[in-house]
């Protein structure tokens, strides 16, 4: 509504993750790496935490943009199903037709598309997000299913994406042996008031415009206060001071507006 008015490309703030405007403060760069390097690597079992809002899911879009079009993705959103259905879903992912068979067919069909591609020398990635959702059952089930047998190892490896509340149920004494076999785990911090003054700038850079364009020096040191670093909460202040410049036809945000 406000990308005319202030000359831009496109609105600089929106919530929806988009690759297209990452940025990468060192923390993300990190979690990218171990991500990308990671899978290429065949480390196994990947693990990234952070805060909500911090550009995880942002993060795993320009993971799966940048991986080879030899290794198959299997990426799955909000997990909050039964080992049954995170199963079928991985399978409809993987493009293994499913019809309402019960658990031992999935298995079944699993292992041999996992065999066909262990052949092929090919690497398969399961991609959680938002993994503190699944229930500790469900992820006790999904341990087993990674450790079936050696040679799966070599081409099976998942990303388990999530909000702190992960960290807490992988140091549960159920889930002992999923932790032990975790081979890296990164954790994504908010960003510095430094990186914030660059995330601000580097979206509104990527629309035509620029922070010291938009922002007044005093409503940029309120937005890093105030957001505590978090992108997403950045987001929500700046799209909100844009629209309100926008109705009172001002093409500057001061700390007051």
């Amino acid at each position: 509504m406000y990308k005319d008015f202030f000359d831009f490309s496109e609105e600089p703030f929106s919530l929806t993750p988009d690759p297209a405007f990452l940025y990468m403060a060192m923390s993300h760069w990190e979690a990218f790496s171990t991500m990308l390097d990671g899978i290429k690597e065949r480390k196994g079992i990947i693990v990234i935490t952070g805060e909500a809002g911090t550009g995880k899911t942002t993060l795993i879009q320009a993971v799966l943009k940048d991986l080879s079009d030899q290794i198959r993705t299997a990426f799955i959103f909000n997990p909050q199903l039964t080992f049954k259905q995170l199963l079928k879903a991985i399978l409809w992912e993987l493009k293994v037709p499913v019809r309402g068979e019960n658990t031992l067919t999935l298995l079944y069909k699993f292992d041999e598309y996992i065999r066909e591609k262990s052949a092929a020398d090919e690497t398969v990635v399961i991609l959680i997000d938002e993994a503190q959702s699944i229930g500790p059952k469900v992820l006790t089930d999904l341990d087993r299913l990674l450790q079936r047998d050696a040679a799966r190892a070599k081409v099976l490896q998942t990303l388990l994406v999530g909000q702190l509340e992960l960290e807490a149920h992988l140091d549960s004494e159920e889930l002992g042996q999923l932790k032990h076999r975790i081979a890296i785990h990164r954790r994504i911090r908010p960003l510095t008031e430094e990186e914030t003054r660059g995330y601000i700038d580097h979206r509104l850079k990527k629309v035509g415009s620029g922070s010291s364009k938009t922002f007044t020096p005093t409503a940029l040191d309120l937005i890093c206060k105030t957001s505590k670093g978090i992108p997403r909460v950045i987001n929500l202040i700046c799209d909100g001071a844009l629209f309100a410049g926008y109705s009172d036809s001002r093409r500057q945000i001061d700390a007051k507006l």
